[in-house]
């Protein structure tokens, strides 16, 4: 293996980390066997009651029959911890259980759903999938470790028990027993240039994760958009930082136009609020797993200096299927789950069990097993996803050349803010679409996409 080699992959396992970036903070819920509660208000009643499911692609028989063995899902993640808090990814799971039980759960049997809380902890980790295992669980979905990546996927593959509509790391983008939607946050990573490029922004500043591995995230990116932009500066986020206007000011004073936040949600929330308070005219390279609709108006004006990236649209897209979803997610009664609170990660719960409900639907299955579900997984006709990602659909089993193999479906987006556009309810301003971008093309010929030619 070569020295640029080792740098690259070392760059690699710090973006373990920053996969973790378009997680929840203090206003998501933890997960758990009775995280979610019946709501009881008529306005989400009677906005379930307006949707014609078949209309949008889904369906509804009536309630699931409880007598019949249930399908058995499960999620990993970390709840809540000093970096990241992504328990909004188990509550929206319960939530979409629960909604699509009423609806006729797979074909016509129960869902029911097992979350574990890894801690962030290598050991915990591990427990969880374990965990996964002794409770039957037929296939996870959302699950997104933040420790012990690697030791979880080959335990949960040991265990037979496929991951589905997973968050890919570096840790297991060859393995065949994941089956992503996307590439997910890692991939989020390189896609963020390509949302500043589309606003207009070829001079682009790094604001990073401080540690040895993510150094080489600039190397990374001079070698996917070689032509396309050019890497002023490379500005690390000490851990403990309280003074963030720094990293504004690093950045304007290299010559940069734009950002790119590389870093967790809670520090990338204080940089933009940084340049808010600066006053600042760079344009920042974000995500929409990271940043609400509530938090965007918070930032008022200076959200029009953001370019967001993400493979589906926001909660508030004007989108049919995201009917269902967004009243599947408020009749939860978690204010993490309502639409002007709904971030785009606890999102993927809702379409990844869409997805295995769909194969599941069409295959006529009613006996789960994890044998079963990786046979459906292997064997699926493309999965139609309803405009959520473009025009694409989502052939689960796919594996691709280049280093990141198991990246899912290529279609993503960038948006801009408009305070001025039409949104949900009574809700002011929303993201509108700028540009799109195939992630295979992005990769192309740098070392973690196929080689030129690319098909």
């Amino acid at each position: 293996m070569s020295r640029n080699m080792v740098r690259w992959l070392a760059a690699l396992l710090a973006l373990a980390l920053l996969a973790t970036a378009c997680g929840d903070d203090d206003d998501g819920a933890a997960g758990g066997d009775d995280a979610v509660e019946d709501s009881d208000g008529d306005d989400d009643d009677s906005a379930a009651e307006e949707i014609d499911y078949e209309a949008i692609g889904l369906w509804d028989d009536g309630p699931c029959d409880e007598s019949l063995e249930p399908l058995h899902v499960g999620l990993i993640t970390t709840f809540e911890s000093p970096v990241v808090s992504l328990g909004d990814q188990a509550v929206a799971l319960e939530a979409s259980a629960e909604a699509f039980n009423a609806r006729g759960g797979a074909n016509g049997a129960c869902i029911e759903v097992t979350t574990c809380d890894d801690g962030a902890n290598l050991d915990q980790a591990v427990g969880c999938a374990r965990e996964m295992e002794q409770a039957g669980v037929h296939a996870t979905i959302n699950d997104q470790s933040t420790a012990g990546q690697a030791e979880v996927s080959e335990a949960m593959a040991a265990a037979g028990i496929p991951r589905i509509a997973g968050n890919p790391t570096n840790f297991d983008w060859g393995d065949p027993n994941l089956y992503p939607l996307d590439a997910s946050g890692t991939g989020s990573t390189f896609m963020m240039p390509k949302a500043l490029i589309d606003a207009g922004v070829t001079k682009i500043g790094a604001i990073r994760v401080d540690s040895p591995g993510a150094g080489a995230l600039l190397g990374l990116l001079e070698g996917v958009y070689e032509g396309q932009a050019t890497f002023e500066a490379d500005v690390p986020v000490p851990a403990g930082t309280t003074d963030f206007s720094q990293f504004i000011l690093s950045v304007q004073d290299a010559g940069a136009e734009g950002a790119i936040l590389a870093i967790g949600e809670q520090e990338a929330v204080q940089v933009v609020r940084a340049g808010q308070q600066l006053g600042s005219d760079l344009t920042l390279g974000v995500t929409l797993g990271t940043f609400s609709h509530a938090a965007i108006t918070d930032f008022g004006d200076f959200a029009e200096n953001m370019a967001f990236t993400w493979s589906y649209p926001p909660a508030t897209a004007d989108l049919p299927v995201y009917d269902a979803l967004r009243a599947d997610m408020a009749a939860s009664g978690e204010d993490a789950l309502q639409v002007e609170n709904l971030k785009a990660s606890p999102m993927r719960s809702w379409i990844g069990l869409y997805g295995l409900l769909y194969l599941i639907r069409e295959a006529g299955t009613t006996e789960f097993s994890g044998e079963a579900i990786t046979t459906l997984l292997q064997e699926a006709d493309p999965v139609p996803m309803l405009g959520m990602f473009g025009d694409e659909d989502w052939t689960p089993d796919t594996t691709r050349e280049g280093l990141f193999q198991r990246s899912g479906m290529n279609h993503w987006a960038t948006y801009e803010w408009d305070p001025e556009a039409e949104a949900p309810g009574d809700l002011e301003g929303n993201w509108v679409e700028i540009g799109t971008a195939n992630f295979a093309d992005v990769l192309c010929g740098s070392v973690l996409g196929a080689p030129e030619p690319c098909a």
